[in-house]
């Protein structure tokens, strides 16, 4: 019955987010999806702008566990800027007004829930139990584990074998994200990269990660973000997002590089010259805060 339906409708079309990522990647529930990518490139800004823009279009919402990100009200503060498109502190004078900082606040606060555990150890299990919990009460639609090195992985119940571990988390992971019909991203970091004659690094790849193979063969998805002048013009506003491995590519995108601008000034990301944000929020007259209150304090 299921094949029929694919040959007389063709594939369930997947939610884009309206711009030319659609082609090379959209997020897809039940599977899994690796990002990667150079410490401190800002895959983590990438993700969260991801996130902001789907919860904007489809009111989606998401449960983080994110402890490079700690504490808490500092991950609010930088999601809150994304969406207000600035910063948002006493260092520049022309920053959105209180009222709009805080309906901003307001709103990524009921879409974004952040997991931390203060008291115990971030096993997988524990993060899994409290993403089910928001599954349950918040009724998230995606889990995000930023990054996957920073839970405590017991190697040792894989008889210190770091791939059969990563095999069973991995394993794990694909079946919460199919019984719970979620969308599940974890970010990896990549290891050490040697720089090319021009002082850049190149691209990672998956077998740039620990147990690429093992990667390479559970996930659904594997993106990389990348700013390929980054190391020699830390100003460069060129990024890329390279996907490597993409399972569905009927329905989730194609192989290939897709390259756009990172603006730090406005924390947004331009997609063939448009700020796809503002583009979205401006249709949907979303509070529309900036406009509306910036100088109210």
């Amino acid at each position: 019955g299921q094949a029929l339906e694919i040959y007389e409708n063709g594939y369930a079309q997947l939610q884009g987010i309206g711009c030319e990522l659609d082609e090379f990647y959209k997020m897809k529930r039940g599977e899994i999806t690796c990002l990667t990518g150079i410490g401190n490139y800002g895959k983590s800004s990438f993700l969260s702008w991801l996130l902001i823009v789907r919860a904007v279009m489809y009111g989606e919402k998401f449960a983080l566990f994110s402890p490079e990100n700690n504490p808490a009200h500092e991950f609010y503060h930088d999601l809150v800027e994304i969406y207000l498109g600035d910063q948002c502190t006493p260092h520049n004078p022309g920053r959105p007004g209180k009222m709009a900082y805080e309906a901003a606040y307001d709103y990524i606060s009921k879409h974004i829930f952040y997991v931390y555990p203060k008291d115990i150890a971030p096993t997988p299990d524990y993060i899994k139990e409290r993403f089910l919990e928001l599954i349950i009460k918040e009724k998230v639609d995606g889990c995000i584990i930023d990054p996957f090195n920073q839970l405590a992985n017991d190697y040792a119940s894989a008889g210190g074998r770091s791939d059969k571990y990563l095999e069973t988390f991995l394993s794990d992971c694909s079946r919460f994200a199919q019984i719970n019909n979620v969308f599940f991203t974890i970010v990896a970091h990549p290891k050490m990269l040697r720089k090319e004659s021009d002082g850049n690094y190149p691209c990672p790849d998956v077998f740039d990660l620990a147990d690429g193979a093992m990667w390479n063969n559970k996930m659904d998805n594997i993106i990389v973000y990348h700013r390929p002048n980054h190391q020699k013009e830390p100003q460069s506003p060129i990024c890329e997002l390279w996907t490597k491995k993409i399972r569905r590519q009927r329905q989730v995108g194609k192989k290939g590089v897709l390259q756009f601008e990172y603006y730090r000034k406005e924390r947004r990301y331009h997609i063939n010259g448009v700020d796809v944000l503002e583009d979205i929020l401006r249709r949907d007259k979303q509070i529309k805060l900036t406009e509306n209150y910036t100088n109210d304090y």
